[in-house]
């Protein structure tokens, strides 16, 4: 039966594991609307007030809850979660009309890629000439090996991040894909000819902030035998400072 009107609602029984009762916590200082006590989580999760009062530190000492007067409210870990989730959606609104530009101009595939772990992700893609290359949002592709990917590691700020990348590497082509990264850094575009994918050329450049933070990468791509890398560089690398500044006047 439901609670009336300005009555307390009656408490859940108490999740059994540790993640389901951090995200009832969490759910009901949400419900909440502000700020909730530490009785009042108790109250509404059916937890006991001790169990509460310890996983509120744990979330609070991680920014997951922040103190505040009354109670806890949700913390700006959470809003910091919240902004990365909606970027990808704001990076392929802000590059679309780009990206169809792009491809009409030259009649290439464009992809636009963000980075996971060893990887470069797929956000959007339009077809080019080459059909074989799929255009399917979540393609992944190796960051080692792919222009998309050496555009990105290179102005990556985080040098674990190109240890990870490059640990496959011997020394030798480790010092040698260094030396590629500082070349992609002087001149903001990469390219690969075959390597990643044999039969097919592209060239890439990153997608940097106002602060200069890559935040992806803008590629084109088509035959080894039919594009010319150096004719496009310039054309890709104007196109990904244009989406730079668009997304810096969103």
């Amino acid at each position: 039966m439901s609670s009336s009107p300005g009555t307390t609602p009656a408490p859940t029984s108490e999740p059994g594991s540790v993640l389901g009762r951090i995200l009832s916590l969490l759910d009901a200082v949400e419900a909440s609307g502000g700020v909730i006590s530490v009785t009042e989580l108790a109250t509404r999760t059916g937890m006991p007030k001790s169990t509460v009062s310890r996983l509120v530190a744990g979330l609070v000492e991680q920014r997951y809850l922040g103190r505040a007067e009354g109670g806890v409210a949700l913390g700006l870990r959470l809003f910091e979660y919240g902004a990365r989730a909606s970027f990808p959606r704001r990076l392929r609104a802000a590059a679309a009309p780009i990206m169809a530009q792009l491809r009409e101009t030259t009649g290439e595939r464009v992809g636009l890629w963000v980075h996971h772990g060893t990887e470069m992700v797929s956000l959007a893609a339009v077809a080019g000439r080459l059909p074989m290359l799929p255009t399917r949002a979540g393609m992944r592709s190796p960051a080692l090996t792919t222009a998309s990917g050496k555009a990105y590691l290179a102005f990556c700020a985080d040098p674990a991040v190109v240890e990870r990348v490059s640990a496959p590497l011997v020394r030798d082509a480790a010092r040698r894909f260094r030396g590629e990264l500082d070349s992609v850094r002087a001149s903001a575009v990469a390219t690969d000819h075959g390597v990643a994918f044999p039969g097919i050329a592209a060239v890439a450049s990153p997608v940097l902030s106002a602060d200069r933070i890559v935040l992806g990468a803008l590629s084109l791509a088509g035959p080894s035998d039919g594009m010319d890398a150096q004719r496009v560089a310039p054309l890709v690398r104007a196109a990904s400072v244009q989406l730079a500044r668009r997304l810096a006047a969103a």
